[in-house]
């Protein structure tokens, strides 16, 4: 495994966690990703924010593992909501769009490091095979 496939592995591995923030971003505020029948009334269960964890594959290179956010959902009080409990409220994701846009520029960082680290290897391989030939 060469310096150039690492990179490409870790650039994969940053567009897959960029692509994941992207949809925590569009369903900011889909407070119906699926139904459920609960006590006899049907309860609107909103998207539940999803994380891109990085670990370690077996071959060394990272992977991203998918694994959904346990914490809780916004709840507000919307009596007049289309998915309004018979209380009046409404459970909204668990996004938060300031940490979801911190989250994708340091994703973004993660993969210009290793288009960079890449581009190194390419230009050290190109001088070798200059020097040697």
């Amino acid at each position: 495994m060469d310096s150039i496939e690492i990179s490409a592995a870790g650039m994969r591995a940053q567009r897959a966690r960029m692509d994941v923030i992207a949809a925590n971003l569009a369903n900011v505020d889909t407070t119906s990703a699926r139904t459920e029948l609960r006590d006899g009334e049907v309860r609107h269960v909103p998207f539940r924010r999803k994380l891109a964890v990085l670990i370690e594959g077996a071959d060394g290179l990272p992977r991203v593992k998918l694994v959904e956010d346990p914490s809780e959902f916004r709840v507000e009080r919307q009596p007049g909501h289309p998915h309004a409990s018979a209380a009046g409220t409404v459970l909204f994701p668990n996004v938060d769009p300031m940490v979801e846009t911190v989250d994708l520029m340091a994703a973004s960082r993660a993969y210009e490091a290793n288009v960079t680290a890449a581009e190194v290897a390419k230009s050290m391989q190109q001088s070798a095979l200059r020097i040697l030939g």
